[in-house]
């Protein structure tokens, strides 16, 4: 298929709501191993919010219609375009009997655009937690030598520091966040002490899908020599990312949430200013620019990219790179305005409902596309599961930090028909 077939996909077929033909079926759970697939290519098309037919982009994923999926902070969805691609290309590669590697350059250079970085600070890996344990491990951390983080993170961003501190005998420093995230700065810089090496911290918090001032707090730990490492888990995909601006050490993200992307994928940005300050984690084949057993000649090469090392899975790369392509077509900035406007009417429908609290900023300079509430006098762990039980209402219970609530994500494919069935499902709650 040409490429000028490929980029009209878009335009057409998602953002003006007219579908497919037969002729060229997307795929199918049940075509998933067909020959005659037909991987539709991309076409950016930004320029006017109002044309874009959200209905048609809730077609393009598989999952039934009547499963109100607002869980995207655990695990996003993956488009057919993306299905459609890893299919076709694990279907190539074993055909041709190829690892395929060169063909995921393409892909480095999609994410690092999307980044605003340059490709060869761009490395991929399974998920944010294995890009924040290069990132921790390649610190090469002595015994004394302080981590700070939060008490909101999640599992797979404190756990890399926290092996610091069992296995180097680093310490790792907890610091409470403010819920409003007015003071959030203000609570790092006051942990900062001479031993401090690095601030780990989440771009969006898993808990309470909070905002963290990334750019302010990056700045700050420039100006006393301390490492930034940002967990992007929570905002890849969600919102404008300009790395170039926010300028941090390291940011590691996974494909799998807000970038719809495939299981296994995860995006590792390593800042061109220190890579040659810091070794690989691990080293094998790509990791070297220069390699030679017989005289024991080994040199890294200058980029994130040493980082993937030996053979990988070049079909799932690749869709991650249709997943950036979906991201492109529809707009990042459409996306955070489009659940912008779906958290707007959640906070509207239950204003007026005092047992309901919001645990979550409302300003946007604090807050996205998650929103964390905990109903006063109820179990909300115990509570979540029976919402997706007896309305089919797909949310996450945090537990971290005891926070005891329930995170709400809203995506590109959730309606405001479903916000407001989440909206009346909840007030019934509170009556009960």
């Amino acid at each position: 298929m040409s490429k000028s077939t490929r980029r009209s996909f878009i335009k057409k077929n998602i953002l003006s709501g007219l579908f497919l033909s037969s002729a060229v079926p997307l795929l199918q759970a049940n075509n998933a191993l067909k020959s005659e697939r037909y991987v539709p290519a991309l076409k950016s098309y930004t320029s006017d919010y109002n044309r874009i037919d959200w209905n048609n982009i809730r077609e393009q994923f598989l999952f039934a219609k009547d499963y109100h999926y607002l869980n995207t902070g655990s695990l996003g969805p993956s488009p057919k375009i993306v299905l459609d691609t890893v299919c076709e290309a694990m279907e190539k590669l074993e055909t041709s009997v190829s690892h395929g590697r060169h063909q995921i350059d393409e892909t480095h250079e999609k994410a690092a655009k999307f980044l605003n970085v340059t490709a060869d600070e761009i490395a991929f890996t399974r998920n944010a937690t294995e890009g924040l344990n290069i990132a921790a491990r390649s610190l090469r951390l002595k015994k004394g030598d302080e981590i700070i983080i939060s008490t909101h993170e999640h599992v797979g961003g404190a756990s890399p520091w926290m092996a610091l501190a069992k296995d180097f005998g680093a310490v790792v420093k907890l610091v409470n966040l403010d819920f409003s995230g007015e003071k959030n700065l203000q609570i790092i810089k006051d942990n900062i002490t001479n031993k401090t090496k690095v601030v780990a911290f989440s771009h969006i918090t898993c808990t309470t899908g909070m905002k963290l001032p990334a750019k302010a707090i990056v700045e700050f730990c420039r100006s006393k020599n301390i490492y930034s490492c940002i967990d992007g888990a929570q905002s890849l995909g969600m919102f404008p990312i300009d790395l170039r601006d926010i300028n941090p050490d390291f940011y590691a993200s996974s494909g799998h949430k807000w970038l719809f992307g495939p299981k296994g994928t995860g995006v590792l940005f390593i800042n061109k200013n220190i890579i040659d300050t810091i070794s690989p984690v691990f080293a094998g084949a790509y990791t070297d620019s220069k390699f030679d057993l017989n005289s024991l000649t080994m040199e890294y090469r200058n980029s994130a990219q040493r980082e993937e090392y030996g053979t990988r899975n070049t079909p799932i790369t690749l869709g991650l790179g249709a997943a950036f392509d979906f991201i492109n077509a529809i707009g990042i900035d459409n996306v955070a305005k489009r659940s912008r406007e779906l958290v707007t009417r959640f906070r509207k429908g239950i204003a007026n409902t005092p047992e309901i609290d919001i645990l979550t900023p409302e300003s946007e300079r604090y807050s996205a596309s998650m929103v964390t509430i905990r109903i006063k006098g109820k179990d909300n762990l115990k509570l979540n599961p029976v919402l997706n039980k007896e309305k089919r209402l797909r949310m996450r219970g945090i537990y971290e930090n005891n926070i005891n609530g329930i995170r709400i994500s809203f995506a590109i494919f959730n309606s405001f028909e479903e916000v407001d069935l989440l909206v009346n499902s909840l007030k019934e709650v509170v009556k009960k």
